[in-house]
This record gives structure tokens, sequence and C-alpha cells, in this order.
């Protein structure tokens, strides 16, 4: 939790510094040069995820191990063979991408000024794919306020050199300019790495003996993964190997034999928006839907709708983030009870987080299209993908529990069968025309509802993972419950009152936050524990307890 509280506010910070950027830089090169900035933009991150290739979880995930062994020469071992793999993948792509960049422009992008931007973030592909590295084992490490600060450190510098030199290379002409704001990359990317670098070598690795391997105690000593099910993934001490025992080859296989199914998961989510793109125009056609409408639903759908059911992940990506050492670390501990207890509580701070979110998407669908994009028409897409934000923080959390076990491929395969069914349901649902687009926004709730459950059954066949009714499932429901009314009321009468629906939405997503984190601590939902796991989180439960709002 702490990890993930960390990871979280940077990814809103870079949110928020970000936003800057959105704002400035259009305004300074115009249409245009956004353009050909933006042109660039999706070559440039396809060859970062070939480049980086789910490296960093697969380090994340065996520097825990060995890290919770005391096995400090065998984290930086594995970091040494990562770090030679990612800099050999990032000469690779920044190469291909230099040599083709002409042709990209010509061929594919349609306009020869878009070159200039494609050129100026190739050496981006290798600095952050080494980088990337470096971050996935500080995370191995759990010491995510490293990988944070190097997050923002990043952001911080790309956004300063993209602004600063789009403005002094204007004058010498718009794709100049584009191609100074996509040089941003290259110069967060190396503030970023020299942020790690220098942490990587100011001191020791915290808890880990300078040297040898040592032996921990093996825990409750069951192991995990002997449940039914769990087939060749299963989870095993005996697959905790000291990394330095082996060659480099052998630890190279079992890097890419984890992080594979990672890129292929990876690539099923912009393959499910290329079928959205192919399909759902079509079938809006087909439910008597014609010419320029069928492209305003589809925009409603995908770029308005879509990024608001995603922002609430900034905190379940976050935790996902952080689950895959601190489950890796109770594998290596071989302590079923440790395993289980930080399976369940991942798992259950995804339904705390999604619940909430879902229902506070549907209620104020309208009004926060109203609010973000004048147009809340659009919320007739976003409330009914509303609950697909539930799922999504189900499946992203699960995720996170299943790599940390090393069963990397079965979130991958859950996430196929869901997007099979998600095409399915938008084949089907979409051609009708009293659904229309909201059969599209369904196949996605779908989708993500079927990989997130199967998730859930894959972990009790393998862990037994399972949550307590009371405590943790009913309770949060009433508290989502008793949130939904007071966003109802809240929004009427500050509406009433002022008359601004900007104002309304403010003023009843706040106070429906608090009623629900109230409710929860007023049921017994959230623990002291609970409370103290957060950074500062001891000094927050002592008041609470001080006003009686938790025991």
């Amino acid at each position: 939790m702490r990890g993930a509280a960390i990871l979280a506010v940077a990814g809103l910070a870079n949110r928020v510094v970000g936003a800057i950027s959105r704002i400035i830089l259009p305004a300074m090169i115009g249409d245009e040069g956004m353009g050909l900035f933006q042109m660039a933009y999706p070559i440039y991150s396809m060859f970062l995820v070939f480049s980086t290739a789910g490296v960093p979880v697969a380090v994340s995930k065996l520097v825990a191990e060995q890290a919770a062994k005391g096995n400090r020469r065998g984290t930086r071992y594995i970091l040494r063979v990562a770090t030679m793999i990612l800099a050999f993948t990032g000469i690779f792509s920044t190469a291909v991408l230099f040599m083709t960049a002409g042709y990209l422009s010509r061929v594919v992008l349609k306009d020869t000024r878009a070159a200039y931007s494609i050129y100026a973030t190739a050496p981006a592909v290798l600095i952050l794919s080494v980088m990337s590295g470096f971050r996935g084992y500080f995370q191995g490490l759990q010491r995510m306020e490293t990988s944070a600060a190097s997050q923002i450190g990043e952001q911080l510098i790309r956004v300063f050199f993209m602004i600063g030199l789009a403005y002094i290379l204007l004058p010498r002409g718009i794709e100049y300019s584009a191609a100074g704001a996509a040089f941003g990359a290259v110069a967060g990317g190396v503030a970023g790495f020299a942020i790690l670098i220098a942490a990587y070598y100011r001191g020791g690795v915290p808890g880990i003996d300078g040297g040898e391997a040592v032996a921990l105690t093996a825990g409750t000593g069951t192991g995990a993964g002997t449940g039914s099910g769990s087939g060749s993934e299963g989870v095993s001490p005996a697959r905790v190997v000291d990394p330095y025992m082996r060659s480099s080859t052998a630890l190279a296989v079992q890097v890419f034999s984890l992080s594979l199914p990672i890129v292929l998961g990876a690539a099923i989510m912009p393959l499910m928006q290329v079928v959205d793109a192919a399909l759902v125009p079509v079938r809006l056609h087909a439910a008597g839907i014609l010419g320029a409408e069928v492209t305003r639903l589809y925009g409603q759908l995908t770029g308005m709708a879509l990024p608001l059911v995603y922002f609430p992940t900034v905190l379940t990506t976050a935790l996902a983030t952080s689950a895959v050492p601190a489950v890796s670390e109770a594998v290596a501990f071989q302590d079923r009870r440790l395993l289980l207890s930080r399976a369940q509580d991942i798992v259950w701070l995804g339904f705390l987080i999604g619940l909430p979110a879902s229902l506070g998407l549907y209620l104020l669908a309208d009004e926060f299209c109203m609010m973000f994009y004048r147009l809340p028409q659009a919320g007739v897409s976003l409330r009914a993908l509303a609950f697909g934000t539930l799922f999504l923080c189900l499946q992203q959390t699960s995720s996170g529990v299943l790599q940390g076990l090393g069963a990397v491929s079965i979130p991958v395969k859950n996430l196929l069968k869901g997007a099979i069914v998600k095409a399915i349901v938008n084949y089907v649902l979409t051609g009708i025309p009293a659904i229309g687009i909201r059969g599209a926004a369904l196949g996605t709730v779908a989708g993500f509802g079927l990989s997130s459950i199967l998730n859930i059954i894959d972990l009790y066949k393998m862990l037994g993972l399972s949550l307590d009714v009371r405590d943790k499932v009913a309770k949060p429901v009433l508290a989502t419950f008793v949130m939904g009314i007071a966003v109802i009321v809240v929004y009427d009468g500050v509406m009433r009152a002022t008359g601004s629906n900007t104002l309304g939405a403010l003023g009843a997503t706040t106070a429906g936050a608090g009623v629900y984190g109230l409710t929860l601590l007023a049921t017994g939902a959230l623990h002291q524990k609970d409370i103290e796991m957060l950074p500062m989180g001891k000094r927050l439960a002592r008041l609470l307890v001080r006003l009686k709002l938790i025991r």
C-alpha cells in the first residue's frame, strides 16, 4: 500500500505537469504543428514497447525474490543481465527508427515533415529502455520513492525542454518546432535515468546483506500454488534460485520467459482498439446511423468516455506495480500465510477503489462530460461504460498478483478471452438500433468483466484466495450506496445555489469521497493496520483512534 500510494502520487503529479504541456504547446505551434508532433508519437511508442519487451516486470519479480533472501549480489547480477538485454534491444530499435524515419513519414504518415519528429524521439527509445530496467530493479527492492522521483524528474524536464525547444525553433519552421517538442522525450529520459543512476551508486540496498545469499526460515512452510488448476505455473519455492550461480544465458532465458507474455498482453489493448475502430462504425451503420454522426459517436466513446473510465486506474496501476515485488517477496520467504494475505489485500484494494469510482461515473456521467468537454451527450457512452471501471481495477490488481507469482501467461490468456467476448458483444449489440453506441461500451465492460473474474478464479485455484463477505464486500457496497446518496444530494444543492454544473460536479465528487471514506471507517471496513500502511499512516491512524473512527 505504501509503494502504491507513492507511485500513485507520482502518476497524478505527472498528469498535472503533462496537462500544462497540452495547454501551452497547441497554443504555441498550432494544430498543424501538433499534428506533426502527434504523428511521431505512436511510432515512437510502438518501438519503445518492443524495446522494453516486458523486461522491467521480470526484473522487479526476480530482484524481489533475491532481496527477500538477502542476496545483494544476486539482485545486481539480475540488473546487469537485464541492462545488457535492454541495451541491445534499445540500440536495435533506435537504429531501425533512424533508418526508417524517412520511409515512415513519406509512405505511412503521408507527410515528410514528420520525419524530423521521428528522428528527434529515436534516441529516447534507447535511453528509456535501459532506464526501465533500473526502475524494475528499484521496484523489486520496493524502493518506490526512487522510481517515483525518477518519473517526476523525467516529466518535469521533458515538459521544460518540450516547450522551450518548440519556442526556440519556431522561427525556423513548424516542422522544426514540432521536432524540438518531440526531443523533450530524450531530455526527460536523460534526467530520469540520472536520478536512478545516482540512487544506485549512492548507497547499498536496505535490508540486504553485502555479499552472499542469506537463507531465511521458511515461514509457515507449505509453499504456494499447490492448489488444483495451477498447472505448470504454480508457485514453488524451488523456482527461486540464486541467479549468480547460473550463466548469463540461463538468466536471460528466464527473463524472456517472464517478459514475453507481458509483451503479448500489452499488445492486446492496442489490438482491441484497432478492432473497435474497424467494427464499431460498421455496426453503427447497420443500426441505421449514417455519415458524420457515426464519427461523432465513436469519438464520444473513445476520446471522451474511455479516458474518464481509465482515470481512476492511476491508483490501481500503481498498486499492480507494487504488487509484483510484494508477492514475489512472499513467495521467496515460502510463507503461504503472508502470500495469501498480500494477495487478498491487493485484490480487495482494487475493489475498494473501483466500486465507488464506477458509481460516481454512472451518477455524474452527463455532468462530467459537460464539465470536461462541454458535451453532455457523451454521457450516454460514459454511463454505459461506468462499471467497466470496477472490472478494470480488479483486472489490473489481480494481474499484478499473478505476475508476482510468476504466472505471467495467465492474465494474458484471460485478457485475450475478454477481448474475444468484447468483440462479440460489440458486434451483436452495437448493430441493434435501440442500443447503438452503448453496445460498444457494454462490450468493453463485458470484456474486462470476464478477464477480471477469470483472474480471480485462477487465484482461488492457486492460493485459495477469498474475501470476507461482510467486512470486505458488504461494507464497501454499503459505503458506496451511502456515497451515491450524498453525491446526488450535494450536486442538486450546489446547482440550485450556484447554477454551476462545474461547481456542482466538483462539490459532489469531494463530498462523495469524504462520505465514502467516513462510512468505511464507521462500519469498521478499515482498521488501524490498514491506515498505518499508508505514507504518514501512523500519524493519521493515531488521530483517527483519538476521534474513535477506527479500532
